[in-house]
């Protein structure tokens, strides 16, 4: 016995398309060299790295130094 199964093409879809979103991993560096990496997610990368800056202790000052996409354009 076989099954045959077909997609239909004139329903509603199955789900919404997900919010376009950044996913990145983040450098941060602090002014007395040390180094910190977390990672951030948002609509665009200014957003994730603002996201990721929530990630790192708050006794100093954290520059971001570098960033990879992990998902997203």
């Amino acid at each position: 016995m076989s099954v045959l199964l077909t997609a239909r093409s004139n329903g509603p879809p199955i789900a919404a398309a997900a919010p376009e979103q950044r996913i990145l991993a983040v450098e941060f560096r602090s002014r007395d060299g040390r180094s910190w990496k977390v990672i951030g997610g948002g609509a665009t990368v200014a957003a994730a790295i603002d996201w990721a800056r929530e990630g790192y202790p708050g006794d100093t000052t954290w520059d971001a130094v570098s960033w990879n996409d992990l998902y997203g354009e």
